[in-house]
Order: C-alpha cells, then structure tokens, then sequence
C-alpha cells in the first residue's frame, strides 16, 4: 500500500483553455460511472488521460482530484495520489492545452517530503511547516512563508526566546524529560524541476 500525498493546484493561462479544461473535470466528475473502470472513481487522473486521448497506463495517474473550483481565470483543485505528485498527468494536459501552466505544493508526511514548484510563492506561499507536540500534549500545524514568523509562533507556544531552526529543536529536545511523545518537526518546501 502507498503512502499519500496530497497536493494543491493552481492552473493558469488563456482564459478559454481553463474554462476548456474545467469543464472538461466537470464533466468526468458528475459522470455516474467513471469513463473508464479503477478503483478511483470518476475523478480518477487515469480518467483525464484518457479524455485527453492518451493511454492511462503510459502516464504516472494513480490518484484522483477533488475541489474542484474556478477562482476567476484560474483553476484550483486537490488531489491524492500514490507516493507523489502525478506531474506526469499535468504534463500532458499543458501538451494539450499549450497556454497553460500549472503550479503545485504537495505533502507526503510518510516520507517527509514537501515539494512545490511555485518558486515565486505566487499561488503557494508558505516555504515552511511546523508539526509540534507541546510536553502538555497540545498538537500544533502550521505553514509559514518565513522563518521569522515561525520562529514568533513558536515563542508564543514555548515562552521562550528564538531565532533559530536549531534553537527551536533544543527547546522541543529539553520537553523530551517532560513528555517523551513531544517533539517538533520543521520542514522546508523543496522546488522540483
């Protein structure tokens, strides 16, 4: 069995292509049965390929999307696929759709990995996550952009003064003597090719 990863879209480009291609999403999502069979259901990336007319078992699609929504000329959407994000899928839909360009920021937390391909922050700005057990057992996520915001969130949470990743881990090592289940994990978004 995989492990997941969930991923966040933002699809740009001629306003007639997205509006082209959002309905053609629509389309296979109010499908009753999927146009063709997996265990995905009718929002099965496999089911894009095929539309787009190519043969889903050639392209990287095991996952499906989900809210699906136009946020004026751009296309957003979620999606939940095996191990990473199926770049492979929006690949040929920017082939398909030449003005297109798709942005994305993904977490598969079983591996640890956190990728996006937004360099700019333009629809994903958060660089950074903090998933934190506090010695009190209280559970804290949250994205920053920068680091300076992450260091002030965790001041609030610890009482205590930081200015550094490193100092930030030897508060959450000294909370070890008061809570073995309490840590604090700190991940940076990595840019894909």
């Amino acid at each position: 069995m995989p492990n997941w990863c969930s991923a966040s879209y933002a699809i740009e480009g001629d306003a007639k292509e997205v509006k082209n291609l959002y309905e053609l999403m629509m389309e296979l999502q109010e499908r009753k049965e999927p146009s063709v069979p997996n265990g995905f259901g009718t929002t099965w990336l496999g089911c894009l390929v095929d539309a787009l007319g190519e043969d889903w078992n050639e392209i990287r699609c095991r996952g499906d999307w989900s809210n699906l929504e136009m946020d004026g000329d751009v296309l957003k959407f979620t999606t939940e696929t095996a191990w990473c994000p199926c770049d492979e899928t929006f690949e040929l839909v920017c082939k398909k759709f030449p003005t297109l360009r798709y942005f994305y920021q993904s977490e598969e937390p079983g591996m640890a990995e956190y990728w996006t391909n937004d360099t700019e922050g333009r629809y994903f700005p958060d660089k950074y996550i903090a998933d934190l057990c506090t010695p009190d057992d209280n559970w804290h996520k949250e994205y920053f952009s920068k680091k300076e915001d992450m260091f002030k969130w965790f001041e609030e949470i610890s009482g205590q003064c930081v200015k550094s990743v490193e100092e930030i881990l030897a508060i959450t090592e000294q909370w070890d003597s008061q809570n073995p289940d309490a840590f604090c994990n700190i991940y940076e978004f990595s840019v894909s090719d």
